[in-house]
């Protein structure tokens, strides 16, 4: 009677645990992430990338190695979520930080990694929020509002600003930002997706889906595959 119970109690526990389990695992939520999405975010970082039909099943797999199994070699997050190269998974993890779908981490291509960025790094993105992606403001524009505790000149608050935000940029931790190191200006996904040159229009390739921008009245060929792409004016 007692070992009755003690089997009873055993597996009552392991069927607790495993429902506590799996409600620890996190799932993609697919709103606003249509592949059309991310063709114009991989455009953005100057990346043609062509129709693809395992476009969600990667997303999935990338969002559960990473959130769910932890895995942190990226070369082993491209080989299991079968993205073709390294740069196509690199693509789609920044996308979905882009997205808030992942947290902040720290993307270390060199050494094949992807961490949680640690408490200092934490800070520094956390204290640029707010001008970076609430306020979409210029680095200039940024030396003029941040707090000043220690009363520094414009200049150097300005080189300041331009020092943190090209360090969190190295490690990949500025999500949908380039940043011109010429004129020292930032550059938001957010901002230039919506821009379109008067007209021009943004359609997909009809051999590879792959997104092109193509003069109404003209013809291009496609960046992915050569194609020539036709604009809507065109007979």
């Amino acid at each position: 009677m007692q070992y009755f119970l003690t089997t009873i109690v055993i597996i009552t526990g392991l069927v607790i645990n495993e429902k506590i389990n799996k409600k620890k695992e996190t799932h993609l939520n697919f709103d606003h992430m249509q592949e059309s999405s991310f063709q114009k975010f991989a455009k953005f970082f100057g990346k043609t990338t062509p129709k693809d039909e395992e476009y969600m099943n990667k997303l999935n797999a990338i969002f559960d190695l990473i959130v769910n199994q932890k895995e942190e070699k990226i070369s082993e997050i491209t080989k299991k979520s079968n993205c073709a190269t390294k740069e196509e998974c690199v693509l789609k993890i920044r996308y979905l930080k882009n997205k808030k779908m992942l947290d902040d981490y720290y993307i270390d291509v060199p050494n094949d990694e992807i961490l949680k960025c640690n408490k200092e790094d934490q800070a520094l993105i956390d204290k640029y929020k707010p001008y970076i992606y609430h306020s979409h403001l210029q680095i200039n524009e940024i030396a003029s509002v941040i707090p000043n505790k220690r009363y520094e000149g414009i200049e150097a608050l300005r080189e300041q600003v331009y020092k943190d935000l090209t360090y969190l940029d190295k490690k990949n931790l500025l999500n949908g930002i380039k940043i011109d190191t010429i004129d020292r200006k930032l550059i938001y996904y957010t901002i230039e997706k919506r821009k379109q040159p008067e007209g021009y229009e943004t359609v997909h390739c009809p051999n590879c889906g792959a997104l092109n921008d193509v003069e109404v009245n003209g013809k291009v060929r496609c960046d992915y595959c050569k194609t020539i792409i036709k604009g809507s004016a065109v007979e």
